[in-house]
């Protein structure tokens, strides 16, 4: 079953039959089926969104069900996911959630009325950004910052750039706080992460990282979207081991990531030796390799 049909399969019956007819092209570049409630449900292709089922709005029952395919009908096995505005499925499938928030105090702690669903259909593209990688591999994998704006493909390069890494022969730890690097299910990673890769899911990057580097000797450490400061000092702290660092950023550039004061450590610290820079054109995309200065 591909990606796309499996994400399908969590919808409605008579959803899902439409969705698995329409033209191969558009479900083969299909990154994002949305279901928000009271609109059409959409397809996010690398152009924007397109409506694929006419004269149909989806309900909240819609969204409900979803939910309860997405888990087996045990909605109480992920309320720690559910707190995050997301849960993983297996097959690499990972669902974003939007509702009501359910709060404890000061903390979100789960969601209820949901008003949006995203079901991110993973694609798994082996020849990723090549030649840079390639490049960096010739480098012997330095610390390396993947860069660009949301929807771009970070996760997808971050993965090849990972699978290189460990296939080389280095000891690579992955803090995969979002289950969505690997997508464990079963203790295995639902994608291809390399023979030397060692995974920590769920935890925060930033104390998923120390552990690792404490028990599991990595020679690098990677981890997805650093956003916040915790996970700066988690970079920094590995970096002063001696550890070289994988990750991913928002920012349209290196210009874009140094205004940013969550970025701006690390590079005036020189933690980072290499960005990665991912563009987009329409559906197309293009990569480009640049030395920072330390």
């Amino acid at each position: 079953m591909t990606s796309f049909n499996t994400a399908a399969s969590l919808l409605p019956l008579r959803l899902c039959g439409e969705l698995l007819v329409l033209p191969q092209e558009l479900r083969d570049s299909a990154e994002e089926i949305r279901l928000r409630c009271g609109q059409p449900i959409s397809l996010s292709v690398g152009d924007g969104e397109r409506e694929c089922v006419s004269g149909y709005r989806i309900c909240a029952d819609d969204l409900d069900t979803v939910l309860e395919k997405a888990t087996g009908a045990s909605v109480h096995t992920v309320e720690n996911s559910l707190s995050s505005g997301f849960i993983a499925v297996k097959g690499g499938l990972r669902i974003g959630l939007c509702g009501t928030a359910v709060m404890k105090g000061d903390r979100l702690c789960g969601l209820r009325s949901l008003s949006s669903v995203s079901i991110r259909i993973p694609h798994e593209y082996k020849d990723c950004a090549r030649r840079e990688i390639c490049r960096l591999g010739e480098l012997g994998f330095p610390s390396t910052v993947i860069i660009s704006p949301p929807g771009y493909g970070k996760t997808t390069c971050m993965r090849a750039l990972i699978r290189a890494a460990s296939n080389s022969g280095q000891r690579v730890s992955v803090a995969d706080e979002r289950g969505e690097l690997a997508s464990v299910w079963d203790g295995e990673s639902q994608f291809d992460l390399g023979t030397h890769t060692d995974i920590f899911s769920v935890a925060p990057k930033s104390d998923a990282a120390l552990i690792m580097l404490r028990s599991m000797t990595p020679q690098i450490i990677a981890m997805d979207e650093i956003s916040a400061e915790s996970d700066v000092r988690a970079v920094c702290e590995a970096a002063g081991c001696g550890v070289r660092l994988l990750a991913s950023a928002h920012a349209e550039d290196v210009s874009d990531m140094s205004r940013r004061p969550v970025y701006r450590r690390m590079l005036n610290e020189g933690i980072f030796k290499y960005a990665l820079i991912i563009r987009k054109c329409g559906a197309m995309r293009s990569y480009e390799l640049t030395e920072l200065s330390a």
